[in-house]
């Protein structure tokens, strides 16, 4: 039987003082049977035989709310005990629960983070392989040798943790002229204009510069100098 209701333990209870009052009953009329007869014998009925009947009954009923009562409580603390151990078990898997989805979340956000890295890592390399690149506009210079011209740092900014892979080169004379036909090799002469053999690195926040130097020599045109810098990561 399941006594996990209240109403099931009351239940329980009642039926059995109703059956502890029903056999004081049987008990009461068998013993008011045996005086009928006695009296029919002629036998003398003492008060202490009348009372033993109405003693019984009374002792019984009481004994009946009695056991009814500790019966009743009975079934209330197995009640107590078996929500005791349902609120554990709950507890319990709530926190099983807790601890899966702590351990579900903290594992996206390391796939996240897995994932951010692998693209941005992805897209300085594409911007590795694409170049950073740098120009300067130099004028003419009017009675100028190539010692004595102004000498101009082309520097392009990459990556601290970067390789140089590459330094490209250009020098254009006009809008014209495309940057394919405009490049040229370190040391090269084109028109009066030049750049360094080498190039120079140097250190800024969170980054480093490559620079090539230019000069312009031209007492008549205007160069246009630009660098592209190639590296990985």
């Amino acid at each position: 039987m399941d006594f996990s209701h209240p109403s099931d333990s009351l239940i329980a209870a009642a039926v059995g003082a109703l059956a502890t009052v029903i056999t004081a009953l049987i008990q009461l009329r068998i013993s008011w049977r045996k005086e009928l007869r006695e009296r029919e014998r002629g036998q003398p009925i003492t008060k202490k035989t009348r009372r033993g009947p109405v003693l019984v009954v009374f002792a019984l009923m009481i004994a009946a709310a009695i056991g009814g009562f500790a019966l009743s409580q009975y079934f209330v603390s197995l009640r107590t005990g078996d929500r005791d151990e349902l609120r554990a078990d709950l507890q319990s898997k709530l926190a099983e629960i807790n601890a899966t989805a702590m351990r579900l979340e903290q594992a996206r956000t390391n796939e996240r983070k897995q994932i951010e890295t692998e693209v941005q890592r992805a897209d300085a390399s594409r911007q590795g392989d694409e170049g950073t690149a740098a120009s300067v506009l130099v004028g003419p210079c009017k009675d100028c040798s190539e010692q004595s011209a102004m000498h101009v740092t082309v520097c392009a900014s990459v990556p601290a943790a970067a390789t140089v892979k590459e330094v490209q080169l250009y020098i254009r004379a006009d809008d014209k002229q495309s940057w394919a036909d405009a490049r040229v090799q370190p040391g090269q002469e084109s028109g009066q204009a030049r750049f360094a053999e080498k190039y120079s690195e140097r250190s800024e926040e969170g980054a480093k510069q490559v620079c090539q130097v230019f000069a312009n020599w031209s007492h008549e045109r205007t160069r246009l100098a630009r660098i592209v810098v190639k590296y990985a990561l």
